[in-house]
């Protein structure tokens, strides 16, 4: 379960992000907790709690309390799948499409969607595609996306959460006009997933142990996903 892309999506206010987040120090134990020893531990009231659970579509506190079970669950079962054997999957299930899409635009224009730290990674990808004769821009500009660009422009995204809302809004217009998308995001059913031609989830990992304030490992593995799948297309 991913709790940072929850408080983000739903935009909680600190009372409600740190009910969440001692609902993540405590998972192991939730089954045991009740709703108002949460509510007590987080100086707060039932109400609260219960229009937290609500608010994130749950029925109610028992549904949330076993939903988040549940993920904890699988989560553990994920992450003893190692990072290079989640970036060999995305590369093997997604390399043909991507270079099918990458040839069409080879003599076309390549154009980044991105935002905050996602755009230092654009910057480095678009300038890897450039001194590999690629025409690629590292900025969108929404003249690029109307309908006369039709298979002359292909839009890469990057967005860790794929929720990212000035990306949708880009993209909404990328589709609408048959701009085709590809994608590279840490959520499949992300709404930037459902407007990508060919949407290339990363999970990232963030487990490790030993650390106090482990990394995500998103970018790093875009990074490596991405020159493998370019390294290829120049052969």
């Amino acid at each position: 379960m991913d709790f940072k892309y929850l408080i983000d999506k739903y935009q909680l206010n600190d009372t409600e992000t740190s009910i969440l987040k001692y609902l993540q120090e405590n998972i192991s134990d939730l089954k045991k907790i009740g709703i108002r020893k949460v509510a007590k531990d987080n100086y707060t009231s039932t109400t609260t709690v219960y229009k937290l659970c609500k608010k994130l579509n749950f029925e109610g506190y028992s549904d949330m309390i076993y939903h988040f079970t549940y993920s904890s669950q699988i989560d553990d079962s994920e992450t003893n799948i190692d990072i290079y054997t989640n970036i060999n999957k995305q590369i093997n299930n997604n390399l043909e499409e991507f270079n099918s899409i990458l040839n069409k635009y080879k003599n076309k224009l390549i154009m980044f969607v991105s935002t905050g730290i996602s755009q230092t990674i654009a910057n480095y990808m678009n300038e890897r595609l450039s001194v590999n004769g690629y025409r690629s821009i590292a900025n969108a500009h929404l003249q690029l996306l109307s309908k006369e660009y039709k298979n002359e422009v292909l839009v890469f995204a990057i967005s860790r959460s794929g929720e990212t809302k000035s990306i949708i809004d880009i993209l909404e217009q990328a589709r609408s006009n048959d701009i085709e998308v590809i994608s590279f995001i840490g959520n499949t059913n992300s709404k930037i997933a459902k407007l990508s031609t060919l949407p290339i989830i990363i999970q990232g990992q963030d487990n490790f142990a030993k650390l106090k304030n482990p990394p995500n490992t998103f970018f790093s593995e875009l990074l490596l996903i991405f020159e493998c799948f370019i390294s290829d297309s120049l052969n």
